[in-house]
Formats: structure tokens, C-alpha cells, sequence
């Protein structure tokens, strides 16, 4: 691919490294630009076109390479630069590589989920007028020395056919672990890290390593015998005693007559925990009318009556009432 500046003087190296700040590698010695050109804005450029080839070659609706996305995502991108073909003194692009990690739910050969943050293929594109000529090759083996990864670590994001042929071919991935999502991965993924160890592997893990270490292990704190609980009681047995004896309303309600027969329906008692005592039968409630004649029949006490005596202004009926009681009732106080 071809640019109308100088790419050779731009990117210096055969293959160049971006990250999100696309920032211009640092020029050759000897190299000189004109202050009033903007080096990251050539950048931008060079990575806005590879995004939009690299969609028409896979027929994409829309470029998945491009200089906002990477100025928002943390991806570096591998630009092999043409060398040897110079037209009109400028040099020119052969392809790209795009990485980056990316947190993952996968599933492994067991079908179990689980989640890695994997180096992930997410674009890669070769000019069209050089493929087949070992470029691509040399781009990616550049890729995995730079990052320590092997090839089977690798996570590929809606891989195309011509990539799975590339990677069968030069790094003998063939057998896939199929995934509900759109990223592939080769068997031998979760060799490495990507899988926890079995539990039996982790005992003996921990059993070699306490074999080795000569350092003796802590003590054992010994913890006080646990205090045996008794029954819980909600109150005292004097408590009890004392609930029992029923109350013995004042004169005149404890003159009312008792129940003969109990009720049909009996008082529900508490559902609470620890149903309380029985109590004693209480007098039942006495009528208004019946209340009034104890009154009247009720003799006056002693110093009621010498206060009415003494009353100038006491009723005559009262007065005739009181002096007509018998001798033997007055006796009695």
C-alpha cells in the first residue's frame, strides 16, 4: 500500500510496534522532517487505511481496525513495511497485525466455563499483491517472540478461512475447541496457565512442598472446651407459684356469684415461646343494677354516720334512714 508521504522515513524499522498512543518511532539519524508536519496524524493515517483493506478482504460492513479504536482500547498493532520496493522514493505497507488482551469466557474440552484473559488475534491482513511470499509468516513469528506466547495460547476473533489455513499450515493448529461466542481456540489452550491444577495435583503440590521446607509450622492453639448449655427457663419457679394464686377482686365484685358451668368456648392461650401460667378464675363481671342494690343494702360506716349526725345540712331522709336502724346492727360498730 502506498501513501502520499514518506513512509520509509516515518517508520523506520521493517516491522513497527503501535500502541494506543500511536506515537511516531523515533527517526533515523540524519532523517529530517518539516516542523509543520504531524508525524501521529501520517500514523493515523497509514493505520485508518489498513483497517478499511483489511475489511474489503473479508468482506466486513465495516472496518474493525481504526485510529479512535485504538486510542480507546489497549491493543498494539505490528506494521511490516516494504523495503525492498520503493515507488517515487516513499516505500510503502505490506500488512498489519493487531493483538490484544481481552477477558474471555471459554469453554474448555469438559465443557465447563471458564474465564481467561488470553492474547487474542483481532486483525490480521496481508497486501493482496504479496500473500503467499512469507510475509505473513514473518510478521506473526515477529509477534510471538515479542509478546512469549505460543501459538496453541492464542485466542483468534472470527478467524477467517484464509487465517485457518495459515495457522494449520505453519503451526500445525488444527483440532478446535468449539465455543458459544465468536472466538476460536486450539486444542492444547489450557495447557499452560489457562487451567487451574486438579485437587489432586494441588495436594501433592503442598505436600512436596512442606517435605521441603525444613521452617517447623506454627502451634496449634488449643480452644476452651465449649460450655455445656442447660435448659432455658422463662421465669423462676417462686414466679411460677406466685402466678398460680388468683387475685381476689375488691368488695363488693367478690360477692358476685361464680360460674357453675365453665365456658364452651375456652380462652386461647399464648402461641408465644414459653406458654405462661394458669391463672385462677376471676369473678365474672357484675351488672350495674346489681352493683347499686349492695350499695343500698350496704350498712354505713361508723364515721359516715357521725358526720351526717353532725351535718346541719344533711338530708332528713338520710338522717330518718340511719336513726331507724336496729339497736343490734348499731351495737355491732
Amino acid at each position: 500500500m502506498e501513501f502520499p508521504f514518506d513512509v520509509d522515513a516515518l517508520l523506520p524499522e521493517r516491522i513497527t510496534v503501535l500502541d494506543q498512543h500511536l506515537r511516531p518511532p523515533a527517526r533515523r539519524p540524519g532523517t529530517t522532517t518539516p516542523a509543520r508536519v504531524d508525524l501521529q496524524q501520517q500514523i493515523m493515517t497509514i493505520v485508518d487505511e489498513l483497517g478499511k483493506a483489511s475489511a474489503k478482504a473479508q468482506n466486513l460492513p465495516a472496518p474493525i481496525t481504526s485510529a479512535s479504536r485504538m486510542q480507546s482500547n489497549r491493543h498494539v498493532i505490528y506494521v511490516l513495511k516494504d523495503i525492498s520496493a520503493r515507488p517515487a522514493g516513499k516505500g510503502a505497507i505490506i500488512g498489519f497485525l493487531k493483538v490484544g488482551y481481552k477477558k474471555l469466557f471459554v469453554l474448555d474440552d469438559r465443557e465447563a466455563h471458564n474465564e481467561v484473559e488470553p492474547l487474542c488475534i483481532l486483525d490480521f491482513y496481508i497486501h493482496e499483491s504479496l500473500q503467499r511470499h512469507g510475509h505473513g509468516r514473518e510478521l506473526f513469528q515477529y509477534m510471538l517472540q515479542k509478546e512469549r506466547v505460543e501459538p496453541h495460547q492464542l485466542a483468534i476473533d472470527r478467524p477467517s478461512q484464509k487465517l485457518l489455513k495459515f495457522l494449520n499450515k505453519h503451526y500445525n493448529l488444527e483440532t478446535t475447541v468449539p465455543q458459544v461466542n465468536n472466538f476460536v481456540i486450539f486444542e492444547g489452550f489450557f495447557a499452560h496457565q489457562h487451567r487451574p491444577p486438579a485437587p489432586s495435583l494441588r495436594a501433592t503440590r503442598h505436600s512436596r512442598a512442606a517435605a521441603v521446607d525444613p521452617t517447623p509450622a506454627a502451634p496449634a492453639r488449643k480452644l476452651p472446651p465449649k460450655r455445656v448449655e442447660g435448659d432455658i427457663k422463662p421465669y423462676s419457679s417462686s414466679d411460677r407459684e406466685f402466678l398460680k394464686v388468683a387475685v381476689e377482686p375488691p368488695w363488693p365484685l367478690n360477692r358476685a356469684p361464680r360460674r357453675a358451668t365453665p365456658p364452651a368456648h375456652p380462652t386461647p392461650r399464648s402461641s408465644s415461646l414459653g406458654n405462661s401460667p394458669e391463672r385462677g378464675p376471676l369473678r365474672p363481671f357484675v351488672p350495674e343494677q346489681e352493683l347499686l342494690r349492695s350499695l343500698r343494702l350496704c350498712p354505713p360506716h361508723p364515721t359516715a354516720r357521725l358526720l351526717l349526725a353532725t351535718d346541719p345540712g344533711g338530708s332528713p331522709a338520710q338522717r330518718r334512714r340511719t336513726s331507724s336502724l336496729p339497736r343490734s346492727d348499731e351495737s355491732r360498730y
